[in-house]
């Protein structure tokens, strides 16, 4: 298990590796959005905003072949925002590895459990609220949960390991995927110079399949928390 510095937050350890790199990722999701929206236009939209739009178009997609008439704008926001945020997080942690006298400085935050758990419990809470929001707590409660009382049990225990399954997912790649990207470091620079020609090319193909696993992986989250959601707010009364 790797070392690194623990920052004491309101009585919470935070890994520091992990604190600069979600920093980092908030910081570039809203430069990508500044730059995405920052000459808008209709009629001579640019290579920016195409992109958006398409991404727009990707995440309403997801969310409608779940929620189908139940789709709202509100719903494509969070799944465009949760992408984005996801995308940038896997990937902040494949271009370079920071560690100085065995102590970790760097690292992608979905490499981290306790991120990708905090993910997919801030999803749930979504989902309940918007269910809520759109039935009001009675009968979101008995829809979601109580219809009929008997399976109440299962549904909370449904909701848990949809919890676990989501979390654990995303952190299993991501991580699996850094630990190789460091044993191939390692490999490289095992002769030094001699070793190089072997390293190196193996390295170049390992980040161009984690840039793909780090963009499929938070495409297959958002498309699994639109399911989830889809749970709490498309009911058949």
């Amino acid at each position: 298990m790797e070392s690194t510095i623990l920052i004491d937050q309101l009585g919470l350890p935070i890994s520091l590796n992990v604190l600069l790199a979600l920093v980092t990722s908030v910081v570039i999701v809203i430069g990508l959005c500044f730059l995405f929206t920052r000459h808008l236009s209709v009629d001579n939209p640019g290579k920016l905003q195409l992109t958006l739009e398409w991404l727009v178009d990707v995440m309403r997609g997801i969310i409608k072949d779940t929620m189908g008439d139940e789709t709202t704008n509100t719903q494509v926001v969070i799944a465009l925002t949760v992408f984005l945020f996801i995308g940038v997080s896997n990937l902040v942690g494949l271009p370079l590895l920071v560690d100085a006298h065995e102590i970790s400085y760097w690292k992608s935050p979905t490499a981290d459990l306790a991120v990708c758990l905090t993910l997919a419990v801030t999803m749930n809470l979504i989902s309940q609220y918007l269910g809520v929001r759109k039935y009001g707590l009675a009968t979101h409660f008995r829809l979601s949960y109580a219809k009929p009382a008997i399976l109440l049990p299962y549904h909370v225990l449904e909701d848990l390991i949809n919890i676990v399954t989501l979390s654990l997912r995303l952190y299993g790649n991501i991580f699996a995927g850094e630990i190789l990207l460091k044993l191939i470091a390692e490999l490289g620079n095992m002769a030094g110079v001699a070793t190089w020609p072997i390293g190196i090319p193996i390295q170049i193909i390992w980040q161009g399949f984690s840039v793909f696993v780090g963009i499929l992986q938070a495409y297959i989250f958002v498309n699994l928390s639109s399911v989830y959601m889809s749970h709490k707010l498309v009911h058949h009364d």
